[in-house]
């Protein structure tokens, strides 16, 4: 499992790329589609950065992890994967028939599509019953007023939910107070797709855009372009059937969770003795960080020598590492209002200064890193709410990789988040790859790095091979050579750029043999121990090799890392 496909990370990400370009349709549209307007088809076309980020994240996470395992809630509410679709994403990874599929999603229900279904629509019944206990948590009273419905306890309504796919978050309030003719027709149409022959993936788009944009009169708002309400979610209806129909195909498998055998191959102990052992050994690292360790007591009876932030840390964070539902723990952190906001953890979407400029030099046609900053400059982490998140989300992510039997990769981590905090506290229990590694495999073209995958099969698959058993030493080799094997497969020429490279190696030969030439007739002259005209003979020698290892160090230097957790 990848932390950057998280459906909230992907939203995060995705919106810091949108924002650099000004035609960005909004998130608002993204999803209409007619004849003559298709935004996001255009949106990538025009914008081909959005693919290349998503190819790096992901080419990256499969160089270590061959299959690459997604919730439900990841690929039906991810806006990178229904943007791009299963046929893009099949071909970022260079993936043909005879490869097998790539992709894993894992749900709670019998196929996708059950999954689509209980992702997106709940019966009124329930939504009541979720309102209600809302209420009770954040104190406050439902009247009977409040929970009229036009609709009948077992019809069906949206689902209240933030989602990142439409930018909003569906209120039980907009779920319960639609007309009878909503719930009617919704139920009705769901209850018969089969014999219907309509696709529940374009019924519920339908109904989204209704509920969502329904109360606009087709003329209204001028950036529809003419479109009906119910090509407002077309887009996203096709996608969504894509993903089911490429299941069906067997080009992306489909493991359900609550399946006898996958509960045998995962051997799963349980979601939530995951999570509160992941919650134990996390809160270790921010107490060793922050120096903790001795207000555990001061969690417990709210008095201590520390001052009023460190108390009230300590304690959210020993509230939410009992709380294995995200919701809970996002209110209790929220009303820690005696905590700082804090900074988000910087993404690589979020800044142009980059700390190493890769790219290709236009005169040569060659690809060079330079440093144009100082890496690593980043701010510490700081004790707030946007770090106790960032903790949570970790644990929460970490538990449910496990939970599936799968590894968890951070991919272009940031110095100052969490995810790298953990892994440089561990010992041989993650691996650490370059940022710039990430980049590199992004900017490959699809058959580059097909070719790549298998003319470096030997190094990739020793990489993999890398557990928490493995040593350190090993670890690190067999992670300096993938880093090696990426830096030379983007290495372009040209001409121009080899007579460059002819002349500077003419230079430097001409240099050495000046060197040697004095050494061996002004400096020593037969005088010098043997063991040193030796050395300097061999350093001499050695001087070309120690320039080309200089020029790679140099070229896949970055503040960010990708941190692969073995445990």
């Amino acid at each position: 499992m990848i932390t950057n496909f998280d459906s909230t990370e992907q939203s995060q990400e995705w919106n810091d790329l949108v924002k650099q370009y000004p035609a960005y349709p909004s998130i608002r549209n993204l999803w209409c589609r007619t004849d003559t307007y298709r935004p996001c088809e255009r949106l990538l076309n025009d914008y081909t950065d959005i693919a290349t980020h998503f190819a790096g994240i992901v080419r990256t996470a499969y160089m270590y992890c061959p299959k690459i395992m997604l919730t439900e809630a990841q690929l039906l509410d991810g806006l990178f994967f229904l943007a791009l679709g299963p046929t893009a994403v099949n071909g970022v990874l260079g993936k043909s028939y005879k490869d097998g599929p790539a992709i894993i999603v894992s749900g709670r229900h019998p196929t996708l599509e059950d999954c689509l279904v209980a992702f997106t629509t709940k019966s009124i019944e329930d939504v009541k019953e979720d309102a209600q206990k809302a209420a009770e948590q954040e104190n406050e009273t439902i009247l009977p007023e409040d929970l009229v419905c036009a609709g009948t306890e077992e019809q069906l309504t949206v689902r209240p939910l933030e989602y990142c796919v439409f930018g909003t978050t569906v209120t039980w309030n907009q779920a319960l107070g639609l007309n009878s003719r909503f719930y009617t027709e919704f139920t009705n149409r769901l209850k018969h797709a089969h014999e219907t022959g309509e696709l529940k993936s374009t019924i519920i788009a339908e109904m989204y855009a209704q509920l969502l944009y329904g109360a606009e009169a087709d003329g209204d708002a001028s950036d529809w372009y003419g479109a009906a309400i119910e090509d407002r979610c077309r887009f996203l209806g096709q996608r969504w059937q894509e993903w089911i129909d490429a299941e069906k195909q067997g080009l992306v498998l489909y493991e359900n969770q609550n399946d006898a055998s996958v509960k045998e191959l995962t051997k799963s102990k349980g979601f939530v003795p995951y999570f509160e052992a992941n919650a134990r050994d996390c809160a270790e690292v921010l107490r060793k960080q922050f120096h903790l360790r001795d207000l555990a007591g001061a969690a417990n009876t709210g008095s201590s020598g520390g001052n009023d932030t460190t108390v009230t840390f300590a304690q959210t964070l020993q509230a939410i590492a009992k709380m294995p539902k995200r919701t809970d723990a996002r209110m209790c952190i929220d009303r820690a209002v005696e905590l700082p906001e804090g900074k988000p953890a910087l993404r690589e979407t979020e800044t142009d200064e980059e700390t190493v400029d890769e790219s290709v030099d236009g005169s040569t046609g060659k690809w060079f890193g330079k440093s144009v900053g100082k890496v690593g400059k980043v701010e510490k982490p700081e004790m707030s709410r946007q770090l106790l998140r960032d903790w949570y989300q970790f644990v929460y992510q970490k538990t449910m990789a496990q939970h599936l039997g799968a590894y968890l990769v951070a991919v272009s981590a940031p110095n100052n988040s969490f995810a790298r905090l953990a892994g440089d506290r561990s010992s041989r229990s993650s691996l650490v790859l370059n940022g710039s590694i990430t980049k590199q495999l992004g900017k490959m073209p699809f058959v580059l790095f097909a070719t790549f995958c298998y003319q470096s099969q030997p190094v990739i698959e020793a990489w993999r091979k890398c557990n928490a058993d493995t040593s350190k030493r090993i670890q690190k080799i067999n992670t300096r050579n993938v880093a090696y094997a990426v830096e030379q497969a983007c290495q372009q020429k040209s001409l121009k750029g080899d007579g460059i490279d002819m002349l500077w190696s003419a230079l430097v030969a001409g240099v050495l043999a000046l060197l040697s030439a004095l050494s061996d007739n002004v400096w020593f002259n037969g005088k010098s121990p043997i063991w040193l005209v030796v050395m300097v003979a061999w350093f001499i020698g050695i001087v070309p090799n120690l320039i080309d290892i200089a020029k790679w160090l140099l070229g896949v230097r970055s503040s960010f890392k990708t941190v692969v957790y073995l445990e």
